[in-house]
């Protein structure tokens, strides 16, 4: 595997668990923050099977539904307490991190921060020599099969020539804070809430230990027409977000807008998923828009099934990485239509270059 993430953990586990041995190549040199912070429901079956729902009680706390003002004034609420699939997490992202690394190694994987995979070759008849980098010195590692889990930058894949798809320009600024001391009810609010706005739309949740995260989701080329790359231009558009703001304003949140930060969120694929003896999992392989909370989940999910496709090809079924490919392929066409309907509720601002786009 070269990256940790939910996803390259995801497949470590269950590969460690399917009797084979497993590495983790991390580039990272420890757990890491990463923006995501929301797990829902759908995610509990994956975790259990992986064994980190107890893990998640060190690194996160229970949702129980999502808010969201988005194609009318009022704001609507899916309660998780009526699903079947239980409540959802919000996790300290680098504490979730750690959890995954931890459970892994109690599998029996072997885990390598600081492990910059840097080329590959192919080696005969089977497998790839991966070409890394350790506290400065090279390193090299015979794999049979390489599981690139390196997120968005999909790193192994651009190697071996394949080449990232984006269906859009979305990106988030995202900033946190800490909610005020007599802001006990604020920080008891679980839901994640999502409101639209003329040229986005804005994402917050509380977190574990008092904090808040806060998000403005437009497109790359609208930040310098909407402010938002700068602080005081980005506070400014909370004014459009009335709930947003008064969630903000009911927690006492310090945000520190001067050091928000920018993150890709667009949708997005590889042009190839698989190859000979690789697979791309995760945001590596398909990169989806925060607002499906598709996210962790999918990697979680993805992976756990991405391990049964690997021990299947090493097993000598010559298909199965194919299979796994059009699995993904799958999960994409389902998503793009969900995606497509979501923005399509959202009708108040028709002149608006984001929502156009997302009509078409």
């Amino acid at each position: 595997m070269v990256g940790g993430g939910p996803a390259g953990a995801a497949t470590a586990i269950s590969l460690a668990r399917l009797g084979l041995r497993p590495i983790v190549l991390e580039a990272a040199s420890g757990p890491r923050w990463k923006a995501g912070e929301s797990i829902p429901p759908t995610a509990n079956p994956v975790l259990d099977r992986l064994g980190l729902t107890s893990r998640l009680s060190q690194a996160g706390l229970r949702s129980y539904g999502n808010k969201s003002v988005w194609g009318s004034a009022a704001a609507v609420e899916q309660d998780f307490v009526f699903g079947t699939a239980g409540a959802g997490w919000r996790v300290d992202r680098i504490r979730f991190e750690k959890e995954l690394a931890s459970a892994a190694g109690a599998a029996g994987v072997d885990w390598r921060y600081g492990a910059r995979v840097v080329g590959c070759s192919r080696r005969r008849p089977r497998g790839w020599t991966l070409h890394a980098v350790i506290d400065s010195k090279p390193s090299s590692y015979e794999v049979d099969v390489v599981v690139d889990a390196s997120g968005r930058a999909a790193r192994v894949a651009r190697l071996l020539g394949a080449r990232r798809i984006r269906y859009d320009r979305l990106v988030g600024v995202l900033t946190y804070g800490s909610i005020g001391s007599g802001s006990a009810r604020a920080g008891a609010d679980s839901t994640t809430l999502v409101e639209a706005v003329g040229n986005g739309w804005w994402y917050s949740l509380f977190l574990p230990a008092g904090r808040l995260v806060v998000a403005f989701m437009t497109d790359a080329d609208l930040l310098d027409r909407t402010g938002a790359r700068r602080p005081e231009g980005l506070a400014s558009l909370l004014d459009e977000a009335p709930a947003t703001q008064s969630r903000v304003l009911a927690a006492d949140a310090d945000l520190a807008w001067s050091r928000a930060q920018i993150r890709p969120a667009h949708s997005g694929r590889l042009s190839a998923v698989y190859g000979a003896d690789w697979l791309a999992v995760g945001d590596a392989a398909v990169a989806f828009d925060p607002l499906a909370s598709y996210g962790i989940a999918a990697a979680l999910g993805e992976g756990h099934y991405a391990a049964a496709a690997v021990a299947d090809h090493l097993a000598g079924r010559p298909d199965a990485l194919f299979d796994h490919a059009q699995l993904i392929d799958r999960t994409l066409a389902h998503y793009l239509i969900l995606c497509h309907d979501r923005y399509g509720l959202e009708r108040k601002w028709p002149e608006s270059a984001f929502w156009r786009r997302r009509h078409r």
